[in-house]
Protein backbone atom coordinates (compact mmCIF):
# COMPACT_ATOMS: atom_id res chain seq x y z
CA UNK A 1 0.00 0.00 0.00
CA UNK A 2 1.32 3.45 -0.92
CA UNK A 3 0.59 6.19 1.57
CA UNK A 4 0.64 9.85 0.60
CA UNK A 5 0.21 12.59 3.16
CA UNK A 6 0.32 15.60 0.88
CA UNK A 7 -2.64 17.34 2.48
CA UNK A 8 -1.62 16.30 5.97
CA UNK A 9 1.79 17.85 5.57
CA UNK A 10 0.23 21.00 4.11
CA UNK A 11 -2.09 21.28 7.10
CA UNK A 12 0.84 20.81 9.47
CA UNK A 13 2.78 23.48 7.59
CA UNK A 14 -0.04 25.99 8.02
CA UNK A 15 -0.36 25.05 11.67
CA UNK A 16 3.35 25.70 12.21
CA UNK A 17 3.13 28.96 10.26
CA UNK A 18 0.19 30.24 12.30
CA UNK A 19 1.91 29.19 15.51
CA UNK A 20 5.17 30.87 14.45
CA UNK A 21 3.48 34.22 13.74
CA UNK A 22 1.00 33.79 16.64
CA UNK A 23 -1.70 34.98 14.24
CA UNK A 24 0.18 38.26 13.75
CA UNK A 25 0.88 37.80 10.05
CA UNK A 26 3.07 40.21 8.07
CA UNK A 27 1.40 42.42 5.48
CA UNK A 28 2.11 40.12 2.51
CA UNK A 29 0.62 37.06 4.25
CA UNK A 30 -2.28 38.59 6.17
CA UNK A 31 -5.78 37.49 5.07
CA UNK A 32 -6.99 41.10 5.39
CA UNK A 33 -4.22 43.51 4.47
CA UNK A 34 -6.12 46.74 5.03
CA UNK A 35 -9.26 47.98 6.66
CA UNK A 36 -10.95 51.23 5.65
CA UNK A 37 -12.56 53.02 8.61
CA UNK A 38 -15.02 55.91 8.13
CA UNK A 39 -15.29 58.52 10.88
CA UNK A 40 -19.07 58.63 10.32
CA UNK A 41 -21.48 56.89 7.96
CA UNK A 42 -21.39 60.00 5.73
CA UNK A 43 -17.97 58.85 4.47
CA UNK A 44 -19.09 55.27 3.78
CA UNK A 45 -19.47 55.65 0.00
CA UNK A 46 -15.94 57.05 -0.40
CA UNK A 47 -14.61 54.21 1.79
CA UNK A 48 -16.26 51.65 -0.46
CA UNK A 49 -14.69 53.33 -3.50
CA UNK A 50 -11.24 53.18 -1.87
CA UNK A 51 -11.75 49.51 -0.93
CA UNK A 52 -12.80 48.65 -4.49
CA UNK A 53 -9.73 50.43 -5.85
CA UNK A 54 -7.50 48.45 -3.47
CA UNK A 55 -9.18 45.18 -4.48
CA UNK A 56 -8.67 46.06 -8.14
CA UNK A 57 -4.92 46.00 -7.47
CA UNK A 58 -5.09 42.67 -5.63
CA UNK A 59 -4.91 44.11 -2.13
CA UNK A 60 -7.17 42.35 0.36
CA UNK A 61 -9.18 45.17 1.94
CA UNK A 62 -12.53 45.66 3.63
CA UNK A 63 -14.67 48.48 4.99
CA UNK A 64 -15.70 48.33 8.61
CA UNK A 65 -18.31 50.72 10.04
CA UNK A 66 -21.18 50.95 12.49
CA UNK A 67 -19.18 51.73 15.63
CA UNK A 68 -17.35 54.78 16.93
CA UNK A 69 -13.93 55.32 15.34
CA UNK A 70 -11.82 54.52 18.44
CA UNK A 71 -13.62 51.19 18.78
CA UNK A 72 -13.11 50.41 15.07
CA UNK A 73 -9.38 51.11 15.44
CA UNK A 74 -9.13 49.03 18.62
CA UNK A 75 -10.99 46.12 16.98
CA UNK A 76 -8.69 46.24 13.94
CA UNK A 77 -5.63 46.21 16.21
CA UNK A 78 -7.02 43.30 18.24
CA UNK A 79 -7.72 41.40 15.02
CA UNK A 80 -4.14 42.15 13.95
CA UNK A 81 -5.03 43.94 10.70
CA UNK A 82 -1.73 45.36 9.36
CA UNK A 83 -3.09 48.62 7.89
CA UNK A 84 -5.99 50.92 8.70
CA UNK A 85 -7.05 53.82 6.51
CA UNK A 86 -9.17 56.38 8.37
CA UNK A 87 -11.48 58.52 6.26
CA UNK A 88 -13.16 61.72 7.42
CA UNK A 89 -14.64 64.76 5.70
CA UNK A 90 -11.20 66.31 5.14
CA UNK A 91 -9.94 63.13 3.44
CA UNK A 92 -12.92 63.08 1.07
CA UNK A 93 -12.36 66.73 0.22
CA UNK A 94 -8.69 66.12 -0.64
CA UNK A 95 -9.20 62.56 -2.04
CA UNK A 96 -6.75 61.09 0.51
CA UNK A 97 -6.66 58.61 3.40
CA UNK A 98 -5.00 58.84 6.81
CA UNK A 99 -3.02 55.64 7.30
CA UNK A 100 -2.23 53.82 10.53
CA UNK A 101 0.06 50.81 10.59
CA UNK A 102 -0.03 48.19 13.29
CA UNK A 103 3.76 48.01 12.98
CA UNK A 104 4.67 51.69 12.59
CA UNK A 105 1.82 53.68 14.10
CA UNK A 106 0.51 56.80 12.37
CA UNK A 107 1.88 57.11 8.82
CA UNK A 108 0.09 60.33 7.92
CA UNK A 109 -2.26 61.43 5.19
CA UNK A 110 -1.56 60.38 1.61
CA UNK A 111 -3.37 60.17 -1.73
CA UNK A 112 -5.05 56.82 -2.41
CA UNK A 113 -2.72 56.08 -5.34
CA UNK A 114 0.36 56.62 -3.15
CA UNK A 115 -1.18 54.35 -0.50
CA UNK A 116 -1.72 51.63 -3.10
CA UNK A 117 1.79 51.92 -4.51
CA UNK A 118 3.34 51.77 -1.01
CA UNK A 119 1.32 48.66 -0.16
CA UNK A 120 2.26 46.96 -3.44
CA UNK A 121 5.94 47.77 -2.89
CA UNK A 122 5.82 46.42 0.68
CA UNK A 123 4.10 43.22 -0.50
CA UNK A 124 6.63 42.70 -3.30
CA UNK A 125 9.54 43.17 -0.89
CA UNK A 126 7.79 41.19 1.91
CA UNK A 127 8.28 44.10 4.33
CA UNK A 128 5.87 46.07 6.49
CA UNK A 129 4.60 49.51 5.57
Amino acid sequence: MIHRAVLGSLERFFGVLIEHYAGDFPLWLSPVQGRILPVTDAQLEYCKDVANKLKKYGIRAEVCHGERLPKLIRNAEKQKIPLMAVVGAKEIETQTVTVRSRFGGELGTMPVDDFISRIKLAIENTTSL
